[in-house]
Formats: structure tokens, sequence, C-alpha cells
């Protein structure tokens, strides 16, 4: 029985610790939607605002630039302009 617990323990432990998502594979156009997305939310805030639009803009460039990463667009390379 200390066995069996044992081994599932270590089982847990070592799902725990396995990337979970493997990059989620998209298409080019939806890769270049995510960096006009960023590069949008930069000159937005550059060009000023209230806090909460600043706060606002942050938010969403990171939400876009988590979502670039996650979907492995460097790949594409000098494809995206």
């Amino acid at each position: 029985m200390k066995l069996l617990q044992a081994i599932l323990l270590g089982l847990a432990l070592v799902a725990a610790f396995m990337p979970t998502t493997q990059a989620q594979k998209i298409s080019l156009e939806d890769c270049q939607k995510l960096k006009n997305d960023i590069a949008r939310y930069d000159s937005q805030r550059r060009a000023g605002g209230s806090g909460s639009q600043m706060d606002a803009w942050k938010r969403a460039r990171r939400e876009s630039e988590r979502a670039y990463s996650k979907s492995a667009c460097w790949r594409y390379g000098r494809k995206l302009k």
C-alpha cells in the first residue's frame, strides 16, 4: 500500500512539473494581427491619455504579447512586417 502511494505521489509530482501546453500554432495572418495590436497599444500609450486608459492599454498589450509568445509567432521571422 505504501509503495502504491509513493508511486502515485511520484507521478503527481512529475505531472505537476511537466509543461502542460505546447505552443499553439496559428497562421501568419493571426500573428501579424497580434504584432499590429502590440504596436498600436504602444503608440496609444506614447500619445498619452488618462491613467485608466493607460492601464487598460498596458493590460491589453501584455495580453497580446502573451498570445504572440504562446503561439510561437517567432517562427514566421521576417515574414512579419
